[in-house]
Order: C-alpha cells, then sequence, then structure tokens
C-alpha cells in the first residue's frame, strides 16, 4: 500500500508545485479559479483524443512500413509528425476555447498561466498513467524531472505566442494572429519531438547493444552515449529556457486589454413623466 501512495505523490507534486509557481509569478492580475476549472475540464476529452490519435497512427504507420518503435527512423517520423504537433494541438486547444474571448484574458502573462494550466493538466494525467502503468519509482521520478518541466516548458512557449496573437487580435490584425498560433505550434511541437526521439531511442539502442558484439558493440555504445548526451543536453535546456523565459515574461507583464472585472455600465433609468 505504501508504494502506491508514493507512486502517485511523486506522479503529482510536480504539477503543483509549477502551478503554484506560475500563480506566484502572476502578478498583475491573477486568474480567475473558474477560467482555469474550465481550462482543466476541457483538456481531458483532448488528453483521450490524443491516446487514441496517436495509437491509430503508430497502427497506420507500422501497417504501412512494416516498422516499429525499435526503428530509429520510425521512431523520428512518428515523434516529429504525430506525437509533437498532436500533443501540441491538443493543449492549445484546451487552453484557447475557454479563454480566447474571455474578458479574463486582459494581461500579457494570461496566455502562459492559460496554456501551462491545459500542459500541467496533460501532463499530470499522462504521467498517472505511465507511472502506475510501469509501477517503477525510477519511472517516476525520472517523468518527475524530465516530463512535466518539458510538457511545461512547452506551455510557456505557447503561451508566449499565445498572447502575441491576442495582442494583434486586439489591433484588428488577423495575418499576425494566424502567424503567431502557427509559430507557437510550429515551435513546440518541434521541441517536443526532438525530446521524444531521444527519449524513445534509447531503449532500442539499450536493447540491440546486449545482444551485440564487436566492432558493432562498440558502434551501439557510441550511439547510446551520444542520445545520452543528447538527453542531458536538452533536459538542461529545457531548465535554463524555462526559468529564464517564465520570470522574464512575469517582470515584464502588462495590460493587453482593460482591467477586469470591467466596470459595470450605468443603469438607465426611465425618466419620471
Amino acid at each position: 500500500m505504501i508504494v502506491p501512495i508514493i507512486l502517485f505523490v511523486i506522479a503529482i507534486v510536480p504539477a503543483i508545485i509549477l502551478f503554484i509557481m506560475t500563480r506566484k509569478l502572476d502578478k498583475k492580475e491573477k486568474e480567475s479559479k473558474k477560467i482555469l476549472i474550465k481550462i482543466i475540464l476541457m483538456e481531458i476529452p483532448f488528453i483521450i483524443a490524443t491516446i487514441i490519435v496517436e495509437g491509430v497512427m503508430q497502427a497506420v504507420m507500422t501497417a504501412v512500413s512494416g516498422e516499429d518503435m525499435s526503428n530509429l527512423l520510425f521512431i523520428a517520423v512518428y515523434c516529429f509528425l504525430i506525437i509533437g504537433p498532436a500533443e501540441e494541438l491538443f493543449k492549445f486547444l484546451g487552453a484557447r476555447i475557454p479563454t480566447w474571448n474571455s474578458p479574463e484574458f486582459n494581461c500579457k502573462f494570461d496566455g502562459i498561466v492559460y496554456c501551462t494550466t491545459s500542459a500541467l493538466t496533460f501532463a499530470l494525467i499522462e504521467n498517472l498513467i505511465y507511472v502506475f502503468g510501469s509501477g517503477s519509482l525510477v519511472t517516476a521520478i525520472m517523468r518527475a524531472v524530465c516530463c512535466f518541466p518539458g510538457h511545461f516548458m512547452y506551455g510557456v512557449l505557447m503561451g508566449v505566442f499565445y498572447t502575441k496573437a491576442r495582442i494583434c487580435m486586439n489591433k484588428g490584425d488577423k495575418k499576425g494572429k494566424r502567424k503567431n498560433i502557427f509559430l507557437g505550434l510550429l515551435i513546440t511541437a518541434l521541441i517536443h519531438g526532438l525530446y521524444d526521439t531521444i527519449c524513445f531511442s534509447v531503449v532500442p539502442l539499450a536493447e540491440a547493444l546486449d545482444g551485440a558484439s564487436g566492432g558493432y558493440e562498440t558502434e551501439l555504445i557510441i550511439q547510446l552515449l551520444l542520445f545520452l548526451l543528447a538527453f542531458v543536453v536538452v533536459i538542461i535546456g529545457t531548465y535554463i529556457c524555462l526559468f529564464v523565459t517564465i520570470i522574464r515574461q512575469s517582470k515584464t507583464d502588462k495590460y493587453i486589454a482593460p482591467k477586469y472585472p470591467l466596470p459595470k455600465k450605468p443603469e438607465v433609468t426611465n425618466p419620471q413623466i
């Protein structure tokens, strides 16, 4: 009984810490609990949609190519063209639908709050599935240290572009709005795809190394070390970019629309005759 409790705690604590950190950095005008709950509830069906899309597309790719997740090229294509775009799109929609037309979306930092709330919801449920599916304490710790900051970072980057898109919309610049939404999705999908490609590639390389010998074994060791090095660099880079970006955005927060709640319009009374 103790082990499941420990796994559960490790699985959810990173989400709580990162959420609280974001709330504290949102100093200009904190978002209401109502809009954050809307984002969380909106993201749940999109998580289910992500699981279905990724599962179906992996099966289609396997049927067409005859390869699976033991092939490095298959992994790269799957991560860059399916996992990255699908997960970032569905996280974006989970944030956009409840907030785009909300009068609460009136500060520069709000886009980060909305997109990281969606990302953390996604990451939390994904984390619970992986951690309890494996029952491994190592998996729980690795995902807490690596995966949560990754999803959070994608949410921060998406939030920056999401706010830029809203500013463009406020100015009537529809082209700028579309451009920033596209860039937000593209950049986060590419970084996400790179991270997952490195992660998933380590497993088949390690398995191939078990049965290898001679010069081929040396080649595999070099490849595995390179992937592990790339993984470390990506994680360190994620942490650095994460804190630099979110702190800078917090310090430069400003109003991009009227303060919320909006002032009430004066009541019009019928003059007495």
